[in-house]
């Protein structure tokens, strides 16, 4: 073990051991913005880098600043919605275009949550498979599907609320993981061994085209996870939901900009936009042991977030079926359509697939704004939620996976 191997781990411990801390633990803005924070980071930190890395390049850093900006405005909406339309749900009757919008919305969203459980756990396969040096594609599907197979069956027969309880330590690790990282990447390109360049990235030519555009939009699902404080309303006030988005999409786009410009001069050495998981490889290059610090934390993510979406998905079957589906026995559907998302697709494609979804969730709750501003008069407004319900439709009907 070198020092610097020792200097992350130690990193790692104390950021985890701040996270988890009584002071932390309790402080309710905190908890109110851990949740956003840890689902848009969780949802394709890892895969971010060697999808735009090797596909477009040294464009990858504006790309991802433009991903990150287009969530911005997108939360913006939804936030919208939270301040002004929420109380408007509630009395809107049957058959309203306001309630016809959201309730449409929300189908979407069970969908999106269907296949977003999928992807987690396809990606949870793949990290650790990818440490152990395994690579066969097969196995990864066989990994995911009994992962999904073990969270539905005990969802169906006793829940996941006792596993739930342990999002604050997954949470907790995949955050520290990523101080590790950022803290490894740090001391790596201050004194970049040979072989290493700031410039290296520049001077590969990358094609930028329409294909690429579209490439691009297929990869929302990396911003994706500000919209869980829309269905926070049980636990927080409208305002303290608001101002949790905000800071969280603020933070997490800022960490998602520096983590790429501090990666930039191991950006040559990923080749393949089919290799999700080729970061693993690559950031061992950083320390040998960082692959083994990035991936447990990975790992907690990945699980953490597939269990999550998927009580969220029974428990939008059931309040959308008025009760006449239970949310245990909505797990026997979440279980059956992830898994055969992972049959019927790769895990490339599958993150188009999941963009595309939460692109067609979003562009709904854009219509929604409108409706919203509209009726109160916000003619201003109204507009500007229009036309981004425009793009993000656009984005779920263009995008597509890497190398199509």
């Amino acid at each position: 073990m070198t020092w610097l191997d020792g200097t992350l781990i130690v990193v790692a411990v104390i950021a985890f051991a701040v996270l988890i801390s009584g002071p932390v633990r309790r402080n309710r803005n905190w908890l109110a913005t851990v949740t956003p924070l840890a689902s848009i980071i969780g949802s394709g930190f890892l895969v971010s880098v060697p999808l735009l890395a090797s596909a477009i390049g040294i464009w990858a850093i504006p790309a991802v600043i433009g991903l990150t900006l287009l969530a911005f405005l997108i939360g913006g909406a939804i936030r919208y919605n939270i301040r002004y339309g929420e109380p408007e749900f509630e009395s809107a009757e049957a058959g309203h275009p306001l309630k016809s919008f959201e309730t449409m919305s929300h189908l979407v969203l069970i969908g999106a949550y269907f296949i977003s459980v999928a992807y987690y756990l396809v990606l949870l396969a793949a990290f650790g498979l990818k440490l152990l040096g395994w690579e066969d594609p097969l196995l990864g599907k066989v990994v995911a599907t009994v992962i999904i197979s073990s969270i539905c069956l005990l969802g169906a027969t006793k829940g996941l609320q006792g596993v739930e309880r342990a999002e604050v330590f997954t949470v907790s690790a995949n955050l520290a993981a990523i101080v590790a990282l950022l803290a490894g990447l740090v001391i790596f390109g201050m004194t970049l061994p040979q072989g290493y360049s700031w410039t290296a990235a520049a001077a590969v030519p990358h094609h930028f085209d329409w294909d690429s555009l579209r490439f691009l939009m297929g990869l929302l699902i990396i911003v994706q996870g500000f919209e869980t404080t829309r269905f926070m309303g049980d636990l927080y006030d409208g305002e303290t939901r608001i101002k949790a988005m905000t800071r969280a999409q603020i933070v997490s786009s800022i960490v998602y900009v520096i983590f790429f410009l501090l990666m930039i001069p191991l950006f040559p050495f990923f080749t393949s936009t089919a290799d999700v998981a080729g970061f693993i490889e690559v950031i061992g290059r950083v320390t040998p042991w960082l692959p083994f610090i990035v991936t447990a934390g990975a790992i907690a993510s990945q699980f953490s977030a597939s269990v999550a979406d998927s009580i969220g998905a029974s428990e939008l079957v059931s309040d959308t079926t008025h009760k006449h589906i239970t949310p245990r026995h909505a797990y026997v559907v979440i279980g059956a359509v992830a898994v055969s998302v992972i049959w019927a697709t790769d895990v490339v494609s599958i993150v188009s697939l999941a963009s595309r979804a939460f692109a067609l969730f979003y562009a709904l709750q854009c219509i929604v704004a409108f409706l919203v501003a509209r009726h109160r008069g916000d003619n201003g407004k109204a507009v500007w939620f229009s036309l981004l319900a425009v793009l993000t439709f656009a984005l779920a009907v263009l995008g597509i996976p890497a190398g199509a």
